[in-house]
């Protein structure tokens, strides 16, 4: 191992999480508009809206381990973080002028660049003024808070009649989106660096780590996860077009689009509210393991729900339950506490890159057997099944007492507030 870097400036874990909160807000309404613009326009159609959800999938499974293993070898994150959330941005200018599959294949490059963000969750483990899991509950409500506002900034455009990817409104929306995420790099570079010794691990030991059994066990169940949650993920758009929109429970003038939108806001919303006890929750080793076993359960209970309820407050308060918070936090919690902060850039990576994996053939498969609204209780009722098959997967994994923070610059704090 070699030296570690040395920085000038003190660490600002506020600053990262405003970088967080601002790289979200440019993201927070896509999820809402893009399936949609897919499936509506000439050349497009169901199979291209579901190919936008989940194709970004593989440059996110290939990027957060790229950016995680170049942050470890190089021995510091801030400026990898900061180059490819800005590269990303100025891709948002182009939108308005792609055609269906011209959009997705910048969705691709984008996702790739923007997976650089994963780097942030690595930074928040190592933080030394607070723990481990106060730093992830931390930036979890942040980051949530932040797909919130950009979300809620986002429909006063989508809501103009003929609001179409071409629109003015539309390439007024991709500006602003644009610039949140922009601005997020002013905040970003101005984090600081922590201490760490960069990482001389050789090529083909770039999956090798300290405790590498357990994060591999933790990575293919996590994996078996994101397959069965990507096959609703990506059908989603669609269902709310066909089952909830007709319902026209906020009024004849809301569109499926704004209907998306306004389910995606109580989604984040249940991360904010969640997040900061997760994290707590997350520092004790049972008290983390019984939730990441327990978070695929509420899944599948989710997913039955959404197969079976079509009534939109019921099935609002579904998509609200956040649980991929529940999940992730005390995953990477036990991944901080059995990695040197050296490795831990490639294990964060790895383990976002593992969701993302199973993500894109839980896309793949919703692509292939989606037939139409009959097919979406099916489906549903298939991912339920997949996701309590993950949980006993978890359950394989050996149960860690509280665990070290392995951070270079010594022990932790008590957690601080957000």
């Amino acid at each position: 191992m070699g030296a570690p870097w040395r920085s000038g400036s003190s660490f600002s874990f506020r600053k990262l999480a405003i970088g967080v909160l601002l790289f979200n807000a440019s993201g927070g309404i896509l999820y809402a508009i893009l399936p949609l613009f897919e499936f509506e326009r000439p050349g497009g159609g169901a199979f291209l809206a579901t190919l936008i959800v989940g194709v970004p999938l593989i440059a996110s499974t290939l990027g957060t381990f790229f950016w995680g293993a170049l942050s470890d070898h190089w021995g510091r994150r801030r400026e990898l973080l900061a180059t490819g959330v800005l590269a990303q941005s100025v891709l948002f200018l182009l939108f308005p002028f792609l055609t269906p599959w011209g959009l997705l294949s910048v969705r691709i490059l984008q996702a790739f660049l923007g997976s650089s963000v994963a780097l942030a969750t690595a930074v928040a483990t190592e933080d030394p003024s607070r723990t481990a899991g106060s730093g992830l509950g931390s930036l979890s409500l942040w980051g949530s808070l932040g797909s919130v506002v950009g979300t809620a900034a986002g429909l006063p455009f989508i809501t103009v009649p003929q609001f179409t990817l071409h629109s003015t409104s539309a390439m007024l929306l991709f500006v602003l989106l644009g610039a949140f995420s922009a601005v997020s790099v002013l905040f970003l570079l101005g984090t600081g660096e922590l201490p760490r010794r960069r990482s001389m691990v050789r090529r083909k030991d770039l999956l090798h780590f300290r405790d590498g059994r357990t994060i591999l066990l933790l990575c293919v169940a996590t994996a078996v996860v994101g397959g069965a949650n990507y096959v609703v993920y990506t059908l989603f758009p669609l269902w709310v077009r066909w089952e909830l929109a007709p319902q026209h429970f906020w009024g004849p003038a809301v569109s499926a689009t704004e209907d998306l939108a306004i389910l995606s806001i109580g989604a984040s919303m249940g991360g904010v509210l969640v997040s900061l006890w997760a994290g707590r929750a997350a520092e004790d080793g049972r008290d983390r393991r019984w939730l990441y076993v327990v978070a695929p359960v509420l899944y599948c209970l989710l997913w039955l729900g959404l197969a079976f309820i079509h009534y939109y407050p019921v099935d609002f308060l579904i998509w609200a339950v956040p649980g991929y918070v529940l999940l992730s936090i005390p995953i990477l919690r036990e991944i901080a506490g059995r990695t040197d902060p050296e490795e831990r850039g490639r294990a964060v990576g790895l383990w976002n890159a593992s969701f993302s994996s199973g993500g894109l053939v839980g896309t793949l498969v919703a692509g292939l057997a989606y037939s139409g609204p009959p097919s979406f209780a099916r489906l549903f009722v298939l991912a339920a099944a997949v996701d309590l098959a993950a949980s006993v997967g978890f359950v394989s994994i050996p149960t860690s007492g509280s665990g070290s923070q392995g951070t270079a610059a010594g022990p932790a704090t008590p957690p601080q507030d957000a």
